[in-house]
């Protein structure tokens, strides 16, 4: 009960509510360390003559709380999906490759291209900048982005083969350029032939004689039901007494190697005999590589059957 001026008279221990008041018993709690914040012996003060309650105690809590999280990054984080990344500091930002293409094929870094073909790449930077284009150090060619970020570029494969990585960097005048951003082509300008062959004697009667031939490169077929014809586009002659006449063909998973089969009642191949085999591919039946070369025709290769 009130008895005049002052505070009101309470137990101790509790608030005029007579709940339980949080008091600090320990050095730790006193010194708040645990969670960085300040216990108060008496952290609710009563406001003269009013009959309202701050609560200071809680207020300071919040507060602190709040600024102790701001200060550890505890809040949600930024830069999610589809954000692009934050520029180096101090760099212009980075160039994207959105699209690269050759007539009407789509490429993806490490793609082959034949020879004299103009690649056309697609993209996205900062608005109104300069884009440059490096291949092996040097500077190939310049392109600027308009005011939505967005460039092209042509670059001619040429008539040289290899594999060629050129690099896109982003130049704002006020910055130094952004970091690279690469991008690999094959430049190839020459057709798959056949390259190796590979034969061995059977027995009479035994499991089926087999000759297996290797192109240069995968290969890409238009038709795999016409490419594997027994009596199709394939021949394989075999001189002393060997006999062979093709009945099964199957192109390999690495695309390069076919297996073909001869008949086990009627053919046998016998060692130090010469085996022959001539590919000529003819429409509808189409054969490339996978830079979209065709495949020599005729093509040929000769071997000596193993033991």
């Amino acid at each position: 009960m009130n008895h005049g001026k002052g505070r009101p008279s309470h137990t101790p221990g509790k608030n005029l509510h007579g709940n339980v008041r949080k008091v600090a018993t320990t050095k730790k709690e006193k010194e708040g360390k645990s969670i960085g914040i300040k216990w108060y012996n008496e952290d609710i003060l009563y406001k003269k003559g009013s009959g309202k309650v701050l609560l200071r105690g809680v207020l300071v809590g919040i507060l602190l709380v709040s600024a102790v999280f701001g200060l550890w990054g505890c809040g949600p984080s930024g830069g999610g999906p589809g954000v692009s990344p934050s520029p180096s500091p101090g760099k212009t930002q980075a160039p994207q490759i959105l699209s690269v293409t050759v007539g009407t094929r789509e490429l993806t870094s490490g793609d082959a291209v034949q020879t004299g073909q103009n690649v056309v790449f697609s993209g996205q930077g900062p608005a109104s900048v300069q884009i440059r284009v490096y291949l092996g150090g040097n500077l190939i060619g310049t392109t600027t982005t308009g005011v939505a970020g967005d460039f092209t570029f042509t670059w001619n494969s040429g008539t040289t083969e290899g594999t060629f990585t050129l690099e896109f960097r982003a130049k704002d005048p006020a910055l130094p350029e952004s970091d690279p951003v690469p991008f690999t082509l094959v430049v190839d300008g020459t057709g798959p032939s056949l390259a190796g062959i590979v034969a061995r004697a059977d027995a009479p009667l035994g499991t089926p004689p087999q000759v297996v031939v290797t192109f240069s490169e995968p290969i890409v077929v238009s038709d795999m039901t016409l490419f594997t014809l027994p009596a199709g586009f394939w021949t394989v002659s075999v001189g002393g007494t060997s006999v062979f006449n093709p009945t099964n063909i199957q192109l390999g998973p690495d695309k390069k190697t076919v297996t073909i089969t001869g008949n086990a009642l009627s053919d046998q191949l016998v060692a130090g005999d010469l085996v022959t085999v001539i590919f000529v591919p003819a429409l509808p039946l189409t054969v490339t590589d996978a830079a979209g070369n065709p495949c020599v025709t005729p093509s040929m290769i000769t071997g000596t059957v193993s033991p």
